[in-house]
């Protein structure tokens, strides 16, 4: 009997054992997740060996340490301010409108990327608008009129047009000559006037001015042209993440690309508070290309009396009385005298005749088309950018 109980306590004890704290000097504690291993076997572990020939306890691979990251580690926005901000930064090129590239793939070059890498537009806005006022231009049809009356002198000069004070005999129509062709004071050839030929010169007064005229009255819209320009430009690209781990989870490992280009978070519509940490700098308002745009002209009037108009004709002067053998024809007008060398001094002037007398129509000034409106930037299209400093002078 009293050999067949051993066995029975040392079971009662290796129990108790199993139930208390593990000692501090056991080999069963070699664990890296144990509660208290030794120096021993904590030296063992590191050199990849096992605690003992006799347990079989596996070592764990050593924990790969996180990939750092090769492009900039750049903020989430934070604070009480950043709720609507969207989470995922950008890059903003942002600066005089002809210095921009073309496109994002355009920005990508730039930064020395791969066709591996790619960029997207996400947003093109503008600032610094210069709309000057609408040039604004009136035009009114031509006056209306009529010329009906000859001149009232019409002379034969025994000296040239440049001669001053010579004798002259006359040489117009018949009463109430109504310009067709008359051989009415003919002057037959070889005539002489005191020593020399009368038929030098043929004076005209200038024909008399329009019998009746007007300017229509209308009102007629104005003509304008307007110009739009914007100085400077936006050009937001956006891109996925580079590979790699950046040291808190609040940051993203992005792609950067050189200066003016700026790490920006952007929120449509026009803000004028940043998150906490983009409150740096003052926030970007960006704008569509399509202005807000009411720039125009009032309407132009017109009406009143013409300027510069005239009556012109043509005097035709002839050898014969009936009018078959022309040697002259030149115009006279209701604005200057006419005066006519003969080619060939002391020739007959067998006839003469006033034809094509016309109206000639003057200018009608405009009233009116005085620019009005404006021009200013879409608030619609407004998107704000809140932006860290650039990658060459961060902190």
């Amino acid at each position: 009997m009293h050999k067949s109980s051993r066995p029975l306590l040392i079971v009662v004890v290796a129990l108790a054992s199993a139930c208390s704290v593990p000692p501090d000097s056991t080999w069963s504690d070699c664990d890296p997740n144990g509660r208290r291993p030794t120096k021993r076997c904590l030296d063992e572990l590191d050199a990849g060996t096992d605690a003992s020939d006799d347990a079989n306890v596996q070592v764990p691979e050593p924990e790969q340490e996180a990939a750092t990251c090769t492009g900039r580690c750049v903020p989430e926005p934070s604070s009480e301010s950043a709720g609507d901000w969207p989470r995922t930064p950008m890059l903003l090129w942002y600066g005089p409108r002809e210095l921009a590239p073309a496109n994002c793939d355009e920005a990508r070059k730039l930064g020395g990327y791969g066709d591996d890498v790619e960029f997207f537009e996400k947003y093109r806005r503008y600032a610094y608008l210069d709309a000057p006022p609408a040039a604004c231009e009136c035009s009114c049809p031509a006056s209306e009129g009529s010329c009906t009356k000859l001149p009232e002198t019409i002379e034969v000069r025994a000296g040239t047009c440049a001669e001053n004070g010579a004798p002259a005999l006359p040489f117009g129509g018949p009463a109430g000559w109504d310009g067709s062709c008359t051989s009415t004071n003919a002057l037959p050839a070889g005539v002489d006037c005191g020593g020399e030929f009368c038929a030098q010169s043929v004076y005209a007064s200038p024909l008399p001015g329009p019998t009746s005229e007007a300017c229509p009255a209308i009102t007629k819209p104005a003509t304008f042209t307007k110009s739009t320009e914007w100085a400077w430009m936006g050009l937001a690209c956006e891109a996925k993440e580079r590979e790699g781990t950046c040291k808190t989870s609040t940051h993203r490992c992005m792609h950067d690309l050189p200066y003016p280009f700026l790490q920006c978070v952007a929120l449509r519509g026009k803000h004028d508070k940043c998150p906490g940490n983009y409150d740096r700098y003052t926030p970007i308002h960006l704008y569509g290309e399509l202005p807000v745009d009411t720039r125009g002209c009032t309407a132009c009037a017109c009406g009143g009396n013409p300027v510069g108009s005239a009556c012109l004709a043509s005097m035709r002067l002839y050898d014969d009385a009936a009018c078959t053998s022309e040697f002259s024809n030149d115009p006279i007008s209701s604005v200057i005298e006419q005066c006519t060398n003969v080619s060939l001094p002391g020739r007959a002037l067998g006839a003469k005749a006033i034809t094509d007398l016309a109206y000639v129509p003057g200018l009608c000034l405009a009233t009116g088309g005085e620019p009005t409106g404006a021009a200013s930037e879409d608030p619609a299209e407004a998107v704000t950018f809140c932006c860290l400093a650039p990658f060459e002078f961060a902190e």
